[in-house]
């Protein structure tokens, strides 16, 4: 089953989110700050990551930021109470793959989590085309020499 960490310092919020991920076939797991919600990433194995923007101890961006510095590509979804231009612009330049306001709109949440699920998908399928595609790639050389040394060979 697919695992969701849901960070966010409101225990009404995260019981909600925890619901309604249930209610669409997901696990869950809470933090209550960007802190610890750090430390279960790292920990754990997660399909998705919903967070709030204002915590205390560790905000959402800066746990957004350092969990793009590892270079992980999970999907996040960033929420606020309070929403902001250039709030949204840079969670967005910083990997955010969504930014929704509180409260939060069920179906947009909904179709925000199916289209992060779906493309994390997509991407590890193109990543393992890649490497099947590298794989073949540096082969060439092997079968070229292959070929010519059975050409060679039964001349």
């Amino acid at each position: 089953m697919e695992s969701v960490l849901v960070v966010d310092d409101d225990d009404n919020i995260r019981s909600f989110l925890v619901e309604v991920l249930d209610r669409l076939g997901f696990e869950s797991e809470t933090a209550e700050n960007g802190k610890k919600g750090l430390e279960k990433f790292h920990a754990g194995s997660f399909t998705l990551i919903i967070t709030d923007m204002r915590m205390p101890v560790m905000d959402g961006l800066t746990m957004l930021k350092q969990i793009r510095s590892e270079g992980s590509k999970i999907p996040i979804i960033v929420v606020t109470a309070f929403p902001t231009v250039s709030s949204a612009v840079e969670s967005l330049v910083h990997g955010a793959d969504y930014y929704l306001v509180k409260p939060i709109n069920l179906d947009d949440l909904k179709a925000k989590i199916g289209k992060a699920i779906e493309r994390r998908k997509i991407n590890k399928r193109l990543a393992s085309t890649k490497i099947a595609n590298t794989v073949m790639v540096g082969l060439i050389p092997v079968w070229i020499i292959l070929g010519w040394l059975l050409a060679r060979l039964f001349k």
